[in-house]
């Protein structure tokens, strides 16, 4: 039971949120938490949450929570179950931390020649930046750029680059059918999510047809182009005609972890890999990943994608809540993070849920959902004003006890909350 994507008008959605002064606190508390505590009173805690879980029919429900009064509790915390979409918190922190929160993505346009009398005598080039946001109404917004440039004709072809990402979009773990209704294609020139058609040409390559909406943007201000569209890559660039800029990464991610939009972060995991070795591909993103968990000194478990569509990724709750403290520690990056996790009953995949009095508005947490699986990984202030660092990771429960399971797994976060 996969999430399903927004629309794309969300992604540049900036989102009023709390600080992340909210989240600091957790660091400063290490101190009392050195301190023993009583083991019944830990058992307590720990048998509470089980009990709310215990009819959620997981067949494994692990978590941990760190930050409560008797320091950090959990079941099973370091046995691996599938994130799901839990898996977007590692995603977007490394590419936070890689090029931080003002970053933007650049589309390039230009060609080998100037503008001379209305004419480009040459190819007018673009270059894909592996903007995920990208849409026809930018296009629209360069080409009229272009007119007002006083470019009228193009004697030569119209090139379009996209040679910065791999075109494998399938990850292992992958249902076939995730591309497209999971997932629009991944592509370096992409146009309104890779979704607005479908089609088995489409979801190999869309690039052929996203360049065709960049000619028909061109024909709309009356640019005309001799020669045919041409996909290759442009070895050089000498004139430089225009430069879109995207909304900023911060703003990127926050509608990304908001509601969970699998394509936003498979094109992030491309983008950590070619900012690292010049070519975005799934494996270069990995390592990417893997080398920011290097220098923030935390595990990163068995990642196959971005997004965490797949079946195959294995995390633990220990390794997820790592991820967030250790991000906590990056202000500006953990800023993004956090502002961007939906807030329980009022914001994102969590508008509806957690809405009882102890959980609505204390909540931040990144869900995930897949078949006979569910997660939940956040922050949340406990009612005595303790700042609780989780991670639940469900599995093994039917489909037809999906609203079973996730109900009971709200149920356990209240009683943190409550008991925290």
């Amino acid at each position: 039971m996969p999430n399903h994507l927004v629309g794309r008008t969300v992604a540049a959605a900036v989102f009023a949120a709390a600080t992340i002064q909210a989240i600091a606190p957790a660091a400063a508390m290490s101190a009392p938490f050195a301190q023993p505590h009583a083991p019944s009173t830990r058992t307590t805690l720990i048998a509470k949450i089980d009990k709310a879980l215990r009819g959620s029919t997981a067949t494994h429900a692990r978590f941990q929570i760190s930050g409560t009064s008797v320091g950090t509790v959990g079941r099973a915390p370091k046995r691996s179950s599938a994130p799901a979409s839990n898996e977007k918190l590692l995603t977007t922190g490394t590419i936070l931390a890689l090029l931080g929160p003002q970053f933007r993505y650049a589309t390039r346009v230009g060609s080998t020649a100037p503008i001379t009398h209305g004419k480009l005598r040459g190819n007018l080039d673009l270059i894909g930046a592996g903007d995920p946001t990208l849409t026809t109404g930018d296009l629209a917004k360069m080409a009229r750029h272009l007119r007002r440039l006083g470019l009228r004709h193009v004697t030569g072809r119209l090139v379009v680059d996209d040679t910065r990402y791999s075109h494998h979009t399938r990850a292992r773990g992958w249902k076939p059918a995730f591309v497209p209704e999971e997932s629009g294609p991944v592509s370096a020139f992409t146009v309104n999510h890779n979704d607005w058609r479908s089609g088995s040409a489409f979801d190999r390559d869309p690039t052929p047809d996203n360049a065709r909406l960049w000619r028909k943007a061109l024909k709309a201000v009356h640019i005309t182009v001799a020669g045919a569209t041409k996909v290759a890559p442009v070895p050089s660039m000498p004139v430089r005609l225009l430069t879109h800029h995207s909304s900023t990464l911060a703003t990127i991610v926050e509608a990304t972890l908001t509601y969970s939009l699998n394509f936003d972060a498979e094109m992030m995991l491309r983008e950590i890999g070619a900012q690292r070795t010049g070519r975005g591909t799934i494996g270069t993103g990995i390592a990417g990943i893997q080398a920011e968990a290097a220098t923030l000194d935390v595990p990163t478990g068995t990642i196959h994608d971005g997004s965490g569509l797949s079946y195959d990724d294995r995390q633990t709750p220990a390794t997820i809540v790592a991820w967030l403290k250790a991000l906590s520690r990056l202000p500006k990056v953990s800023t993004a993070v956090y502002d961007g996790l939906p807030v329980a009953c009022r914001t994102g995949t969590l508008d509806h849920r957690l809405c009882g009095s102890a959980t609505s508005g204390r909540v931040r947490a990144k869900t995930g959902t897949l078949d006979h699986v569910t997660a939940l990984s956040g922050f949340a202030t406990a009612r005595s004003g303790r700042t609780l660092t989780f991670s639940f990771l469900l599995s093994g429960f039917s489909d037809r006890k999906f609203a079973t399971a996730v109900s009971h797994l709200d149920k356990a976060v209240a009683v943190a909350v409550r008991n925290g």
